[in-house]
């Protein structure tokens, strides 16, 4: 089986390298990510710029390129220029951070899965909590991965989240709804000499601190991932809800 791996996190991350290395012992593997940390980028592509790739050291003989552009650029340049044989998957991940219910919008990890899919490869989204140990979260990814039925389980991209336990204490493999949450607190103002202009201070906003609002209870992601389960989720990149029953709108 022919691989891809992207991230948003970067070239240089550690995650994305012990994956590639541990991957590559059974699969023929590449790896496309950005020549720099791009999280939160979503699923932004470059159209008016120039990419600029170059190699890098990667494990066991895996062709690794770093990128100048976002996420979704690299799923691209993956599948279309560096990949020496047609994919049958692409990983995007694992990711320093969860991506969960309504973070999803903004996750560049997510977006270089669905970039796949649209492209008719499917993906997974790999995710953990901040902190989390790579070797711990690659060791339980690698006995999901032997679990899963890529034929038949998901039809275009499989977020998974992992949680930051040992092995030996997560409670099993859910599969979960999108939860909801929403970040709040204003931004702050604060003065930044390094961006004055001639002598003045301006004002840089900073982003919000707080922590997300969430709904409590339930078998959705979120609250699945906190009680010590692995989420699963499939995702689509066809965003249209269904017609059925909506109401004629009488035009002129």
């Amino acid at each position: 089986m022919n691989l891809l791996l992207v991230n948003d996190d970067g070239i240089s991350s550690p995650g994305l390298y012990a994956l590639a290395g541990a991957l590559s012992r059974s699969y023929a593997v590449t790896v496309a990510a950005p020549d720099q940390n791009r999280s939160a980028i979503g699923h932004g592509v470059t159209l008016r710029s120039p990419l600029f790739a170059h190699r890098a050291d990667y494990p066991h003989g895996v062709t690794a390129w770093g990128v100048s552009g976002t996420p979704a650029d690299c799923t691209r340049l993956g599948l279309l220029n560096f990949a020496p044989a047609p994919v049958d998957l692409v990983i995007s991940g694992p990711n320093s951070g969860c991506n969960l219910a309504y973070d999803l919008p903004y996750s560049g990890t997510v977006a270089a899965a669905l970039e796949a899919a649209m492209m008719g490869v499917k993906a997974i989204a790999l995710s953990a909590p901040i902190g989390a140990d790579d070797q711990q979260t690659i060791q339980t990814f690698l006995c999901i991965f032997d679990l899963l039925d890529l034929e038949n389980d998901f039809d275009q991209v499989l977020n998974i989240n992992i949680p930051n336990l040992p092995i030996t204490e997560i409670k099993g493999l859910r599969w979960a709804p999108l939860g909801c949450n929403r970040w709040e607190g204003e931004y702050v103002e604060r003065d930044s000499p390094e961006h004055s202009s001639e002598g003045e201070l301006v004002r840089v906003f900073m982003p919000p601190a707080h922590p997300p609002v969430l709904t409590p209870g339930g078998p959705d992601d979120w609250n699945s991932l906190n009680d010590g389960y692995i989420t699963l989720t499939p995702l689509s990149f066809r965003q249209q809800q269904s017609l059925e029953g909506r109401r004629e709108i009488p035009w002129q």
